[in-house]
């Protein structure tokens, strides 16, 4: 039983960490010292566009 406790007690605080987190602004993140925002990126490579048009 402690262990399952235990176990909710953690993902709570990974939650509310993480919700702490998304309300920052970057440079509110910055300020803290956490240089990498928790939002995913998207990269597009150069020509891929190109690419994938002359594939149609």
């Amino acid at each position: 039983m402690a262990t399952a406790v235990a176990a909710f007690t953690a993902w709570r605080r990974t939650i509310a960490g993480r919700r702490a987190l998304a309300d920052l602004t970057p440079d509110q993140l910055r300020d803290i010292g956490y240089s990498e925002a928790p939002r995913p990126t998207f990269f597009v490579r150069v020509g891929l566009i190109t690419d994938l048009m002359s594939m149609r």
